[in-house]
C-alpha cells in the first residue's frame, strides 16, 4: 500500500489515514515493549547470571565457575557473586547490573554509578574483594598451597549501553561488553600455574 516513494499527500481516504498512524503507533508499541524489556534486566539477578554465563564460555579449560559463592572464611562468611578458577589462579567477582557512568578510585571508600535518571553512590567493591583474598590466600597457605593468584574482578553489567568507567589505572574493573578482551588480557598463561585439584577441592570445602 505504502511504497518506497510514498508522500504523505497519497494519503486519499479516511483508511488511508487510519493505517499510516496505525503503523506509527505499532512501531512506538515495539519500541516500548523492548524498552520495557531491558530495564527489567538492569538488576543484580541478571547481572550475576550473564556473567557467570559469560565467564563460563571464556575461561577455557580446566577453568569453574561457583555463582553466588558464600566461603566459610576464617573471619567469618563472605559471599561473592561469582568465583572463578582457571588457569592463573582465583578471581573473585562482583557485578553491577546498571549505571552508564561510574566514577572512583581504586582505592576510596565510596564509588559512584550514573544513568539518565538516577546516581547513587556504593562501597569500593574492591575493598571486601582484596579482603576476602586475602583471606582465602591464608587458607590455601595453611593447606599448603604457596603462591595462589587471588584477584579481584568488578563488572558493570548494564544492557542499554556499554559503561563508560573512571576509575583510575589498578581498579580491576570492566564492563560486560568488554569482558572477553579483559578477561584475556589478564589470563593469558598457557599452563596451570598452581595445583588446581587441589585448590578447587579447597574452595569447595569452603562454600559448604
Amino acid at each position: 500500500m505504502f511504497g518506497g516513494n510514498f508522500q504523505t499527500w497519497k494519503l486519499h481516504s479516511a483508511q488511508d489515514y487510519f493505517m499510516f498512524f496505525a503503523y506509527i503507533l505499532a512501531g512506538v508499541l515495539v519500541f516500548w515493549l523492548i524498552a520495557k524489556h531491558m530495564n527489567k534486566q538492569r538488576n543484580h539477578e541478571k547481572a550475576v547470571e550473564k556473567v557467570s554465563g559469560r565467564l563460563k564460555k571464556i575461561c577455557g579449560k580446566p577453568g569453574e565457575v561457583l555463582k553466588n559463592a558464600t566461603l566459610n572464611l576464617p573471619e567469618g562468611k563472605m559471599t561473592f557473586d561469582v568465583v572463578l578458577m582457571d588457569k592463573r589462579g582465583v578471581y573473585l567477582v562482583r557485578t553491577y547490573g546498571w549505571g552508564i557512568k561510574i566514577y572512583g578510585t581504586p582505592d576510596g571508600a565510596m564509588w559512584r554509578r550514573e544513568d539518565a535518571k538516577r546516581k547513587e553512590e556504593f562501597e569500593n567493591p574492591l575493598l571486601e574483594l582484596k579482603k576476602g583474598a586475602a583471606e582465602i590466600t591464608k587458607v590455601m597457605e595453611e593447606n599448603g598451597v604457596q603462591n595462589l593468584k587471588v584477584m579481584p574482578m568488578v563488572v558493570f553489567a548494564d544492557n542499554f549501553q556499554t559503561p563508560e568507567l573512571y576509575l583510575g589505572y589498578g581498579s580491576f574493573s570492566t564492563t560486560y561488553q568488554e569482558l572477553k578482551n579483559w578477561y584475556k588480557k589478564q589470563s593469558g598463561v598457557k599452563e596451570v600455574q598452581y595445583d588446581y585439584d587441589k585448590v578447587s577441592s579447597i574452595i569447595k570445602e569452603l562454600a559448604k
